[in-house]
């Protein structure tokens, strides 16, 4: 088994959150893999795509994960601020950290704002 720091994101259109756990894998997942990771509090497994690996000279291997269900890249997981808010604390029971705490989510722009990345 090897000892490996994971983290997740996810966000609502208004608030995003980065959550990490320390779990054991029987192996290192490489790029572009996806774990399967429980949810005891909502009761499922969710897919979560690996983005980057990262070797520490001393430490657990750390793991990244792309935004949960970013469809289309558009900047966010769920339409409704009560699912985020259900989603961060059902993580948090099931022992994930936040270390950075909830934040506000930049990237999404609604209808009628300009698309990210164009410019004037």
């Amino acid at each position: 088994m090897i000892d490996l720091s994971v983290s997740i994101y996810f966000a609502s259109k208004t608030r995003w959150v980065h959550l990490e756990k320390a779990m054991r894998l029987p192996a290192v997942p490489r790029v572009g893999e996806w774990l399967k990771l429980s949810n005891s509090e909502i009761g499922d497994y969710f897919g979560w795509r690996v983005v980057e690996v990262t070797y520490r000279e001393s430490g657990p291997v750390e793991i990244m994960t792309e935004l949960l269900d970013d469809l289309g890249g558009r900047g966010y997981s769920f339409d409704e601020e009560s699912e985020f808010d259900q989603y961060v604390h059902s993580y948090l029971a099931c022992g994930w950290t936040s270390p950075h705490g909830i934040k506000p989510n930049t990237r999404y722009k609604g209808p009628g704002d300009a698309p990210r990345g164009a410019s004037n």
